[in-house]
């Protein structure tokens, strides 16, 4: 009776040991992606490569060390200066079919784009900025530095 009631406790431990794993593997999905710090990367179904982030001084460092694998350079910021986060980056190729649909965790964004031409929506507090017929390719990078009036409450420093 005793190895049977030790051998009930060994694999209920068990079950509930992969059960708990169970629950967390999928947050773990979500933060492979995160690399040091906020600095998100990530890719497409299609495999279009693309990262955020940029918060603080070494983060913008880091990415910035890195933006050259990138054909697309996008940055936000308030018109004072203050950099800006959290805005959606929607990015539709020619013919309209959605590349990439994100949310930025910093105020950088950079995309590795095949050459051709694209549109790019970002939208931030229902306030969207549209670039259109942008052209990529692998000779020249696209960078634009896109504006919010953002009252300076709503500006959270980081």
């Amino acid at each position: 009776m005793q190895k049977l009631i030790e051998s009930y406790r060994s694999t209920s431990v068990l079950f509930l040991g992969l059960f708990v794993l169970f629950l967390v593997s999928p947050l773990t999905s979500i933060f492979a992606n995160e690399l040091s710090g906020g600095i998100v990367k990530s890719e497409t179904q299609q495999g279009y490569s693309f990262m955020s982030g940029g918060v603080g001084t070494d983060e913008r460092n880091e990415m910035i060390q890195q933006s050259s694998q990138y054909d697309l350079a996008l940055s936000f910021a308030a018109p004072a200066g203050n950099y800006l986060s959290d805005v959606q980056v929607v990015i539709t190729d020619q013919r309209g079919n959605q590349v990439i649909n994100t949310t930025t965790a910093g105020p950088l964004f950079y995309a590795q784009l095949p050459p051709g031409r694209y549109n790019v929506k970002a939208t931030l507090n229902g306030q969207t900025q549209e670039i259109r017929n942008i052209q990529v390719s692998n000779a020249h990078r696209f960078s634009r530095l896109l504006h919010w009036n953002v009252p300076m409450d709503q500006i959270v420093e980081r």
